[in-house]
């Protein structure tokens, strides 16, 4: 500690020695305060000076007549301008004012065009509507804010207008009835308009029973229609049921048809492999070697394997033909079935002869005989089909075809003649429902009206005791300006300020002050040497930190120096300030914080880390927050803004200047100093290890010649 006291007195000495250096560290001193006040000023009252921006007014309004008045809402607004001093009004022509807003001398050009006033009446003389416009241009060029400022007092003269307009007719209206004795004429009429509105209710009684009439026939028609119509599911479903049968015989007429091809198809089978089951036998060799023996049972075991596929067929044919045989009389059928039968009865004896010649060929012959008598059966029993059974099929099938189609056709017809009539009797049936539902709209209209009717009697005949009449007279009785004034702004807005700030250059106090706390440490950096060198303390050998803590002390000073300069200056500038110690205490504790913060990166890096401060100084002053609200900028900002002092260091000088609010005071101020952390680590731990960069970076720059 003793070591870094003595660092900074020897550095305080030194620049007692030399005035030059003395004058520049007053500057310095000064020169963030300087920066701070004249943005501050400059933005003390900007909007309170709109008057001297020039905005040309070009009036070509020809006016128009609107009850029996020849009236010009142009003249109206210049005339209403000519007392507003929110802008510099400058009345001119078109051709000037177009010229001078192309120069820049006119901040924007509002033109009045010809039927402003004629389209301004349209709502009162034609049944078209027509919103009048006038054209307002702006020189976007001339300066940024300006446009803005301009655009708001257009606002303003729209509403100013409107409210005028509003106020010129409801004038007139109220004149013009006053004139003309509205009030005693409604009087006189009054007894008049009760006995025709008892007439008119009379009549309306009249048509409420002829309606009504309507509606009771109407219903006991649509009752006779519904009930007749319940009729029609029954014969529907009786021809569904009726077409569901249709279907289901023509889908079993498929199959019968099915069934004669399968019959055809298998007796050409049988046919094919008798003949070659024969040729097969005709073949074996029935020499007594042991090969040929084998040879033979082989065949043998295909010609049984064949004979067992004919039974099951033929077994399947006489299945069919009895289930058929049960609905058809079928000619020669018990005839048919018998010589299936032998047939089969046949190849079961067959089966028992292949059984013995598989041990011995002297059966061959006799298997021979029997496989021809089951072919020669096969073919009598296949002609027997085709001359008889085959012709009943076929003539079976297309009889029950020619029905089915007849049966179809008639079920059609039903099915037509069904669904038209339906259609009819529900076209009848709505129409009735319609004609019902009109006498029941048409009887409530009739009632609401007699209603209102009523009331509209009782109002009237007890018109002097009525407070509505009271209120109606008293509104036609009035001053009609005063009226009129009433009307065009019915609702005043009353402003409560919280944490009220005077003046806008007060608000923008807090981001001013502290930007130049932090312009004020960089120009500290970029002036004085933050390395200690060899002549500092004689010879003797110094720490790290010691050095660090040692040259810290004297920019800690100057920077709480500059933040109290700064301070004092604001508040002569009359700044608004709740507390002032605790004002000028928060910009010094500010100043040291980024003053420890730019010293760091500083000593740490050197010119990479003087260029780092100033990075960082540019995205605080974008994204902090200090000039406009952070949901208004890019997401990435307001990801940043929590991490930047300038936020916190803002937010607490905010409460010294525009009110205190629990303990958000002390909680910015924790967050504030808590961006020392990082610093110090950074200047007495992680500065260390790369001490020899830097130096190493800083005799690159210096070979340069050129940065210094």
């Amino acid at each position: 500690m003793r070591k870094i006291i003595a660092i900074f007195l020897d550095d305080v000495k030194r620049i007692c020695r030399r005035p030059a250096a003395v004058v520049i560290l007053l500057g310095l001193l000064v020169i963030p305060g300087i920066y701070a006040w004249l943005n501050i000023d400059s933005n003390w009252n900007p909007y309170g000076n709109t008057g001297k921006l020039p905005i040309a007014i070009v009036n070509k309004d020809k006016g128009t007549t609107i009850l029996d008045e020849e009236i010009n809402m142009g003249n109206l607004v210049v005339d209403s301008l000519k007392e507003n001093k929110d802008m510099d009004w400058v009345f001119t022509n078109e051709k000037e004012a177009k010229n001078k807003v192309e120069k820049s001398d006119y901040y924007g050009e509002i033109v009045i065009p010809e039927n402003f006033s004629t389209k301004l009446v349209t709502v009162f003389l034609s049944k078209k509507i027509e919103r009048p416009v006038f054209d307002f241009y702006v020189n976007h060029k001339k300066n940024p804010i300006a446009p803005i400022i301009v655009n708001k007092a257009v606002s303003a003269i729209q509403t100013s207008i409107n409210q005028n307009i509003v106020k010129s007719i409801i004038y007139k209206a109220l004149h013009t009835a006053d004139d003309i004795g509205l009030v005693t004429k409604a009087a006189r009429s009054t007894d008049e308009l009760i006995n025709k509105l008892n007439k008119t209710k009379s009549g309306i009684s009249d048509l409420r029973a002829v309606f009504k009439t309507v509606e009771i026939t109407a219903d006991l028609t649509c009752n006779s229609l519904n009930a007749f119509r319940d009729l029609l599911p029954t014969v529907d479903s009786i021809s569904g049921t009726t077409q569901n049968g249709i279907t289901d015989l023509q889908s079993a007429l498929g199959s019968f048809k099915d069934l004669t091809n399968d019959i055809d198809d298998a007796f050409t089978s049988m046919e094919n492999d008798g003949r070659e089951i024969v040729k097969m036998v005709e073949s074996f060799d029935t020499s007594p070697h042991e090969e040929n023996q084998e040879i033979i049972s082989n065949k043998v075991d295909d010609v049984s394997q064949r004979l067992t596929e004919k039974y099951q067929r033929i077994t399947r044919i006489r299945n069919s033909l009895s289930r058929v045989s049960e609905n058809i009389k079928l000619t020669k059928f018990d005839g048919f079935q018998n010589k299936l039968q032998r047939i089969q009865d046949n190849i079961d004896d067959a089966q028992t002869i292949i059984a013995n010649t598989k041990k011995t060929t002297n059966n061959i012959k006799e298997m021979k005989n029997k496989l021809k008598a089951i072919e020669a059966e096969e073919v009598d029993a296949y002609k027997t089909y085709k001359d008889s059974i085959k012709h009943d099929l076929d003539s079976a099938y297309v009889n029950a075809n020619k029905s089915m189609d007849s049966m179809n056709e008639l079920m059609s017809g039903v099915n037509k003649a069904t669904e038209k009539t339906d259609k009819a009797l529900e076209s009848m049936i709505k129409a009735m429902g319609n004609t019902k539902d009109l006498t029941d709209n048409v009887d409530n209209v009739f009632g609401n009206l007699q209603n209102e009717i009523d009331r509209i009697i009782g109002t009237l005949s007890g018109k002097k005791e009525s407070e509505l009449y009271d209120k109606f007279v008293n509104l036609l009785s009035n001053d009609p300006v005063d009226v009129a004034n009433f009307l065009s702004t019915p609702v005043k807005t009353n402003e409560i300020g919280i944490y009220t700030i005077n003046t806008y250059g007060s608000k923008m106090a807090p981001f001013y002050t502290v930007l130049a706390c932090w312009v004020g440490c960089t120009l500290l950096i970029s002036i004085v040497k933050t390395d200690i060198d060899n002549t500092t303390m004689g010879k003797e050998k110094l720490r790290n930190y010691q050095k660090y803590f040692g040259r810290f002390l004297l920019f800690g000073i100057m920077a709480m120096l500059q933040g109290l300069i700064i301070g004092v200056g604001d508040i002569l500038l009359k700044v608004q300030v709740i507390s002032i110690p605790l004002f000028l205490l928060t910009i010094m504790v500010s100043s040291f914080v980024f003053m420890l913060f730019v010293y760091s990166v500083t000593i740490s890096f050197g010119k990479v880390g003087e260029a780092f401060s100033i990075v960082v100084m540019v995205l605080q002053v974008a994204g902090s927050g200090g000039t406009f609200p952070i949901e208004l900028l890019p997401r990435a900002f307001a990801v940043l803004q929590p991490i930047m002092p300038f936020y916190p260091a803002m937010n607490v000088l905010r409460e010294t200047i525009g009110g205190f609010y629990g303990n958000y005071y002390l909680y910015y101020m924790l967050m504030l100093l808590s961006h020392t952390i990082i610093p110090l680590l950074l200047g007495l731990l992680f500065r260390t290890p790369i001490i020899h960069l830097k130096e190493k970076l800083d005799r690159e720059l210096e070979k340069t010649g050129i940065i210094i």
